[in-house]
């Protein structure tokens, strides 16, 4: 969390040492971070949910908007997200098997943007568009009563407790054959948007993400047959720097120096 409170103590230290007449320009680049719980709707796996992690994914990346007019205009930008899940295997065996999975994945989301003036220098804000996200790294470890099953994107490993003799490894790359590589949903958020200075900008967001494909392959562990898609919801947090190409902001209005 130590990039939250350098985010949060950059905005304090700008909003105390400036007073400059706040403007909209028509260029914006930033950074964020987006603490979120993650969930996976799959009612019908072998798989039960357990207690999780609180929050259960953390993301922080770099965003580009470019405004049209006083309302609208368009958000994108490239994100790193990791999310972590824990289950329990209900499949009447006796191994009382539980699973721990992470997941890293990039992220490119589009989304169109509308502002709302809410009072001077703060604005409400909607986004909605579509997301690709593109995993990078998975683990997953299954440890039950009798042996430890770990696999992951590049190697896979079966330790069993009371016959050593039989433990196996193998390395290669599995992105595609547990988990699908590439995946395509949807992306919004609703939230904040207040101007520091006429060029710093801050937002506080609610943010949710759902994703249209199956993100897993194998037939045990996801039923990839029925329906399975990843969704997650929480909170972004960002500080934006604003500019203009052409050195002409979007709001043409006069403003009092």
């Amino acid at each position: 969390m130590k990039i939250i409170k350098i985010l949060i103590s950059t905005i304090l230290l700008l909003s105390l040492t400036t007073n400059a007449q706040i403007s909209k320009e028509n260029w914006t680049v930033g950074v964020n971070v987006n603490p979120f719980l993650f969930t996976k709707f799959n009612s019908e796996s072998y798989f039960k949910r357990e207690k999780q992690d609180f929050p259960n994914g953390f993301g922080f990346g770099l965003t580009v908007e470019k405004n049209w007019n006083d309302h609208w205009g368009f958000k994108t930008g490239f994100e790193s997200t990791n999310q972590n899940e824990k289950y329990f295997v209900d499949d009447n065996s006796d191994d009382n098997t539980h699973v721990e999975s992470s997941f890293k994945y990039y992220k490119i989301p589009l989304t169109l943007q509308y502002h709302y003036e809410l009072k001077e220098k703060l604005y409400l804000t909607f986004n909605q568009g579509v997301q690709l996200s593109i995993l990078k790294y998975f683990k997953t470890v299954m440890k039950g009563d009798y042996q430890t099953i770990t696999y992951s994107s590049n190697y896979g490993e079966i330790e069993f407790y009371f016959t050593p003799e039989d433990n196996s490894s193998t390395y290669g790359d599995f992105n595609d054959i547990f988990h699908n590589k590439n995946l395509f949903g949807i992306v919004g958020s609703v939230g904040l948007k207040g101007f520091l200075s006429e060029k710093f900008s801050y937002s506080t967001n609610l943010r949710y993400e759902y994703d249209f494909t199956n993100p897993d392959r194998l037939q045990y562990y996801s039923n990839p047959n029925k329906n399975l898609h990843n969704f997650r919801i929480g909170l972004e947090f960002g500080l934006q720097y604003n500019f203009s190409l052409g050195g002409d902001r979007f709001d043409k209005s006069p403003h009092k120096i």
